[in-house]
């Protein structure tokens, strides 16, 4: 990496005054053809340069983005490993679009084999309409947050 030369201290002083002002007081060093750009480059080192380094740096891809559609499980339930399903909710998603969403049901009283059971039906439904076969992520919420109105477990 080359060391960039320093600017001395006389210049970046006259890069500070008006233009009129700098000329008069340095009558000796003074330069129409160069003191113009060196003060405004010792004015604007620091964006200059920057602006410089993104370029070489930043250098732009187009890449396609996929569009994609996707369903969120949510389930809720406490966070503990054997705590049972409260309910369980589906939301479809293309992208940042919300596309559907399979209402939240209660769980209470349901055999895991039932749960599963009911996510396949949902999963082949959902295949079917959006053309995803499993589930993009799980969303664990907690019981209390249950949308379900009446709510067992919320008492609300």
């Amino acid at each position: 990496m080359v060391k960039s030369k320093q600017i001395p201290e006389k210049c970046r002083r006259c890069a500070l005054l008006g233009a009129a002002e700098a000329r008069s007081s340095h009558p000796s060093c003074w330069d129409d053809r160069l003191c113009h750009s060196r003060r405004s480059y010792a004015r604007n080192r620091d964006k200059i340069n920057q602006k410089r380094a993104r370029a070489r740096i930043e250098l732009v891809h187009q890449v396609e983005v996929p569009q994609v559609s996707y369903g969120v499980l949510q389930v809720w339930r406490e966070l503990r490993e054997d705590s049972p399903i409260h309910a369980i909710g589906i939301e479809v998603w293309d992208g940042n679009n919300k596309l559907a969403v399979v209402q939240p049901v209660h769980c209470a009283g349901w055999l895991p084999s039932q749960v599963h059971e009911y996510l396949r039906q949902a999963l082949t439904v959902l295949d079917t309409q959006y053309g995803f076969k499993k589930f993009a992520s799980q969303v664990l919420i907690a019981p209390e947050q249950c949308p379900i109105r009446p709510c067992f477990q919320c008492q609300q």
